[in-house]
């Protein structure tokens, strides 16, 4: 079965993660795909997000409107803690033996996913499909897959998603959003949830 999991804050949702979303259903199989939302983000301890319970309302409300093989998982923000993603795609696994992993993330993600955690482990527990971002394509990626070492090299597999760039940052939102400026790079429903409860304000 093939498992396209897209995590990430979602801090908040915006139209580049639904680009995304729709780029992988158009151009490659995808059995389910798992919209995996952040407790809180290791690699963001610093930045102290929007709720949970509303980030994953607004994407509950979107994904009213999604593909049906579209869902949420709710195993990190069940764990009311940080979470390494190793560990949410190793229980991913395990719930279900014919998952095919592949990990959707932003292909700046390169610039430092040395650092991310158990890499050997990652490695061997799923593919990456990487998103375009200024900057960073095929030539960073094998850029980082000849730098690796060997043992490492022989194990890593990704791929680009077959799209545009889209320059959506949801922190730049956040910002927009906080100087009173009004913000279009988002669903609808999301801009109202946003609005009746004067997030990010």
């Amino acid at each position: 079965m093939k498992t396209i999991v897209f995590g990430g804050s979602f801090d908040p949702l915006h139209n580049g993660h639904i680009a995304v979303a729709d780029a992988v259903q158009a151009n490659l199989t995808v059995d389910e795909f798992l919209w995996t939302p952040s407790w809180h983000a290791v690699h963001k301890l610093d930045i102290q997000p929007a709720s949970a319970d509303f980030r994953v309302r607004c994407l509950e409300e979107v994904l009213l409107s999604r593909p049906q093989n579209e869902r949420l998982c709710s195993l990190e923000v069940d764990s009311q803690r940080p979470c390494f993603s190793v560990d949410t795609l190793e229980q991913l696994a395990r719930q279900d033996s014919s998952r095919e992993l592949s990990f959707l993330v932003g292909g700046d993600s390169l610039s430092h996913l040395n650092t991310w955690h158990d890499l050997p482990r990652l490695f061997a527990t799923c593919n990456f499909l990487l998103v375009p971002r200024p900057q960073w394509g095929v030539l960073q990626l094998n850029s980082y897959i000849e730098a690796l070492p060997d043992a490492l090299r022989k194990i890593f597999r990704a791929q680009f998603v077959d799209m545009s760039v889209v320059d959506i940052s949801s922190s730049d939102i956040r910002q927009r959003l906080a100087a009173g400026a009004d913000v279009l790079d988002m669903p609808d429903v999301v801009r109202g949830l946003i609005a009746a409860e004067k997030v990010y304000s």
